[in-house]
């Protein structure tokens, strides 16, 4: 086995890839990135796209820091697009540059107006949305893929029946107390310590547990489901021709990749958008290497809906697009995503093996299992631990220590997606404790070596 970079390794470097038919530079061209576009759809959130700006801000500093390497946001707010909007990045090494353009595709505005409705309007929507999930037979297909997402989904509903039945204990105990006085003041005084004890445990500790936010979710994803939000399919739309618009020009724009993020919700719509942009050009993803990575995902709670055929059909669609990577990051500690559930195929996962060569999505998605816990330091995951949304969002956002997932690696780091993807230690199994990049080695198989065992850094 040989080097396969040239400029750190001597004149030597790419014997292996020629010896498999990879041009010594083209070898190189794929492993490492120096420009790189990034998509990122968020879940289910009303936050704007520059309070994501300020959490990148935020994030991309941490990267730095715990990687030992310079990183550095160009733009102070984002910059506006019809989608959304982007901002600038760069990261260096000892050895390294990377140029990476952060968009965000946002959707906050729809989830704003949809979150704003008035409590007697997300009220009929909830038991709507309830009564929907039981008679589609959702619920019982919930538990024969995934009882954790199962529990958790109706977690949210015991919850909410647990704060008002304390109400209502309340607003009877107010009641018997009042009762000499007359049964229409006894009567009156309870309803009303009914409604504001159940007002006030939602707004803590119901905020404390995002109730609200989660109830506003369930009631959405079935009104989607069942074709109730144009307004999004509208918006997907106009994603998949933003990202139609960047692949076109990624070559005249000298950008090596195209990465296509999306958490949670925002994993379906990622994917949804890729899927009508390969509608729209099936030659979508040959002008340019387009990649998926799916975070936290919850695909499969459409599209194991009755009514969410067009969310399978996209999935599917994707799978079948040879041009197209996809990744999807699973965490056994994530409950509030869909664990050991294939989003192609509904059906039980395969993990991917611990090396292949790069580039090798014969498992598509290529799923990779890492815990959150291995994300970051035990004393952050323990302060966290009750909040599972908090750890919900881990995934894309950077660790306090050097982890076998760091979402920053595939938004700055020297490596292509394809060489992360294609070890489980990603990013760690290459890079030195003082940011250096280590030559890239190939074996008889065309997998990358990892560094030996001793110079990885935990």
């Amino acid at each position: 086995m040989h080097d396969a970079e040239g400029t750190l390794a001597g004149p030597t470097a790419g014997t292996d890839a020629e010896a498999r038919g990879i041009p010594p530079q083209d070898a190189d061209a794929r492993a490492r990135v120096r420009r790189r576009h990034v998509f990122f759809i968020a879940g289910f959130d009303p936050m704007a796209v520059e309070g994501h700006h300020r959490i990148f801000v935020r994030e991309l500093k941490r990267f730095g820091d715990v990687w030992n390497v310079r990183t550095h946001c160009r733009d102070s707010a984002p910059v506006p697009t019809a989608t959304g909007g982007f901002w600038r990045t760069e990261a260096d090494g000892p050895n390294w540059h990377t140029d990476t353009a952060f968009e965000n595709l946002g959707w906050h505005d729809l989830t704003r107006a949809d979150m704003g409705r008035s409590v007697w309007s997300h009220m009929k929507g909830s038991v709507r949305a309830m009564a929907d999930m039981v008679s589609s037979g959702t619920i019982a297909n919930y538990f024969r893929s995934s009882r954790r997402y199962g529990l958790f989904f109706l977690f949210t509903y015991m919850l909410l029946a647990l704060f008002w039945g304390l109400a209502a204990a309340a607003g009877f105990l107010v009641h018997q107390w009042l009762a000499p006085f007359g049964a229409v003041v006894a009567t009156v005084a309870g309803l009303a310590a009914t409604l504001a004890g159940g007002l006030l445990l939602m707004r803590w500790p119901g905020r404390r547990f995002r109730l609200k936010q989660s109830l506003d979710l369930a009631e959405f994803s079935v009104d989607f489901v069942r074709g109730r939000h144009p307004e999004v399919e509208a918006r997907i739309r106009a994603f998949a021709d933003r990202l139609r618009a960047v692949e076109a020009e990624a070559a005249a724009q000298g950008i090596d990749e195209i990465i296509v993020a999306g958490h949670s919700l925002g994993a379906m719509l990622a994917v949804s958008a890729v899927a009508a942009a390969l509608a729209a050009d099936p030659a979508f993803g040959t002008r340019a290497r387009v990649r998926i990575l799916t975070l936290g995902s919850t695909t499969a709670k459409f599209a194991l809906h009755p009514a969410g055929g067009r969310f399978r059909e996209a999935a599917e669609r994707v799978a079948a697009a040879e041009q197209i990577g996809w990744v999807e990051v699973q965490s056994r500690d994530d409950i509030v995503s869909f664990y050991k559930v294939n989003p192609v195929t509904l059906g039980p996962v395969s993990f991917a093996p611990v090396l292949l060569p790069p580039g090798d999505y014969s498992l598509k998605p290529l799923i990779r299992h890492v815990e959150i816990r291995q994300m970051i330091s035990p004393a952050i995951y323990r302060r966290h631990w009750f909040d599972v949304m908090r750890l919900h969002c881990q995934c894309f956002l950077a660790g306090d220590i050097r982890s076998t997932h760091d979402f920053y690696a595939y938004v700055c780091g020297p490596l292509s997606f394809d060489v992360l993807a294609s070890h489980t230690n990603s990013l760690r199994a290459y890079l030195l404790p003082d940011g250096t990049l280590r030559p890239l080695v190939y074996d008889d198989a065309g997998c990358i070596l990892p560094l030996p065992q001793p110079e990885t850094v935990a």
